[in-house]
């Protein structure tokens, strides 16, 4: 329970920080485990409705390329760590932003390789979708590349933001967009 713990934290926060740390550590693991179960049951409903595929995961990111390049994309992989030992909400989360950032890419593009690198460490999962956009760059400029409402980027922060991460998103020089994520990988206790 999140609220004693909260409450805890507070009494305790300068009289025994060792006690408003484990409170805290509490909260967040209570809080992580109410995102899986919030995940897990949304993914069900959405099922239900319609009537689609399980949710991917990373280890379904080589199939995900596979159908771009079926498309006419040139895609640049780099792909590196283990990829299925990333498991649950992060890894569901990751695949889904990652597949945003392709859509996204294919969508406002210039054309040109879409570059994807994903390094799964000990630490944390840092993941990138490059692309080149023509002498524009940016949402919201004019009829040009990544001339959009602005609402994908904002959800995918928000995504990031409620799983502890980093997220940037913008042009990587004059001709080239870049989503840049870190989510930190939180060791089983």
């Amino acid at each position: 329970m999140a609220q004693p713990d909260a409450a805890v934290a507070g009494e305790v926060l300068s009289t025994d920080p060792a006690a408003a740390r484990a409170a805290m550590r509490s909260i967040e693991d209570s809080t992580r485990a109410a995102l899986e179960d919030l995940d897990y049951a949304l993914g069900v409903l959405r099922e239900e409705q319609s009537g689609t595929a399980p949710t991917r995961t990373l280890a379904d990111l080589p199939e995900l390329l596979e159908r771009l390049r079926h498309t006419g994309a040139v895609v640049e992989p780099e792909l590196t760590g283990e990829l299925t030992r990333v498991q649950g909400t992060l890894s569901r989360a990751a695949y889904r932003i990652i597949q945003e950032g392709l859509t996204n890419a294919l969508r406002h593009g210039a054309g040109g390789p879409i570059e994807v690198r994903v390094a799964a460490g000990p630490d944390g999962l840092d993941f990138a979708v490059v692309n080149r956009t023509g002498a524009r760059t940016g949402p919201g400029q004019g009829p040009g590349p990544f001339s959009t409402s602005g609402h994908g980027l904002p959800g995918l922060a928000e995504r990031v933001r409620l799983l502890q991460g980093e997220f940037r998103s913008g042009p990587d020089g004059t001709e080239r967009w870049r989503l840049a994520v870190r989510l930190p990988v939180r060791a089983s206790v």
